[in-house]
């Protein structure tokens, strides 16, 4: 059984991604949820013109106004249901791994691929900085150490024709083949999933406390409309008041 988008949120947000300028390289329905996923689960908040520019390349071919409005709030609001479920310990790694066909590991290598978007747009929010790529592996922290680990299975999954650079045989240790390796990454997946969720609630305990004793709403995740006065997050490059927020 996939757990992803309620069957309302699927309508939805199909009608969202038709509303792309390039139907040939918009995304899937999986690869937005993975690309949703990662957001949710981010230590920060990402502003939406940095993650709407994903799903719109270029500019969306939007009926009217009205009609853009619409189509972000379709999108705001699935992924402030995530962001909740998250918080709430409800959002889990979406396949059963236990039961699985053929056809379904396609979907985890689409879903993996949204989630390496989401993770790609700012790495260092989670602690992964220039100084921690320059230093030698035994050298890292052990959590930073597990969650470049992490991203680096995450892009193994996500871009498998770069799997063989990023893997590493062990020295002294025969090659596998590729099916092997596919295979350890898939099982992989769920346990990395969970590393990053536990990561990133640590790191966001760790920001509330140096809040001066100040607390932060649960919710304070959740992705907020944009002011009048800020740029329309569909990417048309006029504020949201003349764009999506006219009506």
């Amino acid at each position: 059984m996939i757990k992803m988008f309620t069957p309302m949120e699927e309508k939805n947000l199909s009608y969202v991604l038709s509303k792309s300028a390039d139907q040939e390289a918009v995304l899937y329905l999986e690869e937005l949820h993975g690309l949703l996923f990662g957001l949710a689960i981010a230590p920060e908040p990402i502003t939406p013109t940095e993650w709407l520019s994903i799903i719109f390349d270029e500019e969306p071919h939007f009926d009217d106004a009205q009609d853009a409005k619409i189509c972000i709030d379709h999108l705001f609001n699935a992924y402030n249901r995530m962001v909740g479920d998250n918080n709430n310990g409800k959002l889990t790694f979406p396949f059963n791994m236990n039961k699985l066909n053929k056809y379904e590991y396609s979907l985890i290598e689409d879903w993996t691929y949204g989630l390496f978007l989401a993770l790609s747009l700012k790495p260092d929010i989670w602690g992964i900085t220039e100084e921690y790529e320059e230093m030698n592996e035994d050298d890292l922290p052990e959590d930073i150490a597990d969650i470049m680990d992490s991203f680096s299975i995450i892009t193994a999954i996500a871009l498998p024709d770069e799997r063989e650079e990023i893997i590493k045989t062990v020295p002294g240790q025969p090659s596998k083949d590729p099916e092997e390796i596919e295979a350890a990454l898939y099982d992989m997946l769920p346990l990395v999933i969970k590393v990053l969720q536990d990561y990133s609630a640590n790191l966001r305990k760790e920001n509330t406390s140096r809040a001066d004793g100040l607390a932060i709403p649960a919710d304070s995740l959740k992705q907020k409309k944009p002011g009048p006065n800020d740029p329309c997050p569909c990417g048309s490059g006029r504020t949201y008041s003349r764009c999506c927020g006219s009506n």
